[in-house]
């Protein structure tokens, strides 16, 4: 497949010096050139948009059209990279319209969302797909057996394995043995692929698939930048810039949107670098802000508070539709539309912070649709990896989620005695 990105990344106003940038770019590369190398443990992702055959996306589409003519409710169980992806595309890409609402649990312990949950469901037919790498997943085990539950009664033993489907690895575990002792269906998770860059597999595609998104169009994305050329010269000039304000002391990048769809979008942003770069005493902290709502919150702290941070802005050119201010609204708005004022707010903003000598990187996509999703999925997975590298960590391990873990079930077993 060819190469090629519509993703166009800014970096003048970051006050770096391109020069700086340049001398870095070899680190880079060598960078990259590991994770293609396969020399690095759970790379698999790397390969993945190439490998994962056309067959396998059909499959996905055809599972998805058939979720869809017997369920009113698709219910997706998992936490982490194991939901994540998947609701940040069903959040940009699902059309309100959609027959087949795509909701998602097992990813909190609370029992009053289980309630709305429980409730909101209780008028249709429901299907549930169950997404744990590991199978014993406590926040997701806990809700598929309250859910589980529910079809068995509604459903019986036989319809509730039909209309359950699991993304797990393939190899036993608890969530793996059960599906394949009840017939359900499963969809592997390969082995080499962590959980927070497993958005372009069955653990973010089928979700995606079944919200009725084009995820041949999604992958044809991820495919246009999955190769080592697609990131030479100045292609990983965002990573190269994240390290250098790392290394000039900053500690906090804050992602930026203009569009509430995006919210989720940076949920998973702050687990991917957050999980990947967040150890040994490195890495910066990830953060979030959807304006123009934060900035009457958080805006005076960007413009006048303590210069810890940098801003990277992610925002989308065209948009689909657009609303116009009504000639009887307050000048100078009326007659405007709301994509106007929303792309000076953006602008006020830029030239805001740039005065004040706040570090902007700004992130662009020409439009917003399956294609350019998958491309700033991919491209953001590898910044990521790349970015880990260069700051000397394993992007691919995360000891500290497995001591918190360790310590939680430690008080769970002791609620039997």
């Amino acid at each position: 497949m060819e190469t090629r990105t519509d993703i166009k990344v800014d970096l003048k106003n970051t006050g770096i010096e391109p020069s700086e940038i340049e001398g870095q770019r070899g680190e880079a590369q060598d960078a990259l050139n590991r994770l293609w190398s396969g020399e690095l443990d759970f790379t698999g992702w790397v390969r993945d948009p190439l490998e994962f055959s056309d067959a396998a996306v059909n499959e996905l589409i055809d599972a998805a059209s058939e979720i869809r003519e017997k369920c009113d409710y698709f219910l997706v169980l998992g936490v982490g990279g194991s939901f994540m992806g998947a609701k940040a595309v069903v959040d940009l890409l699902q059309s309100p319209d959609a027959d087949t609402k795509v909701l998602f649990a097992g990813y909190n312990f609370n029992a009053r969302y289980i309630h709305d949950l429980l409730r909101e469901i209780s008028d249709g037919d429901l299907c549930l797909c169950v997404v744990s790498k590991s199978g014993t997943t406590t926040e997701t085990l806990s809700a598929y057996g309250i859910f589980k539950e529910i079809m068995l009664e509604k459903y019986g033993p036989e319809e509730t394995a039909a209309r359950t489907y699991v993304v797990t690895e393939h190899r036993s575990n608890y969530l793996f043995d059960m599906a394949v002792a009840e017939g359900s269906r499963i969809f592997d998770l390969a082995l080499d692929i962590g959980g927070r860059y497993s958005v372009l597999t069955p653990v973010g595609l089928l979700p995606i698939a079944v919200a009725g998104i084009d995820i041949r169009a999604i992958m044809n994305g991820a495919r246009s930048l999955c190769s080592r050329e697609a990131f030479r010269g100045d292609g990983l000039d965002y990573a190269v810039t994240r390290q250098a304000f790392a290394d000039a002391g900053k500690t906090i990048e804050v992602y930026e949107f203009f569009d509430p769809y995006f919210a989720y979008f940076g949920e998973w942003l702050k687990q991917l670098f957050g999980e990947s770069e967040g150890k040994d005493g490195k890495g910066l902290f990830p953060a979030s802000l959807m304006f123009s709502r934060d900035l009457h919150s958080m805006g005076q702290f960007l413009q006048q508070g303590t210069p810890c941070f940098f801003e990277t802005f992610i925002t989308v050119d065209e948009v689909a539709e657009d609303v116009e201010i009504p000639a009887l609204a307050m000048k100078p708005f009326a007659g405007k539309t709301i994509q106007q004022i929303n792309l000076c707010a953006e602008k006020g903003v830029l030239d805001a912070h740039v005065k004040a000598g706040i570090p902007v990187i700004s992130v662009r996509l020409p439009r917003l649709d399956e294609n350019t999703t998958g491309q700033l999925l991919y491209f953001f997975e590898t910044q990521c990896a790349v970015s880990a590298l260069l700051s000397g960590v394993n992007p691919f391990n995360q000891p500290g989620v497995e001591d918190y873990k360790r310590e939680m079930r430690a008080y769970i077993t002791a609620l039997d005695k």
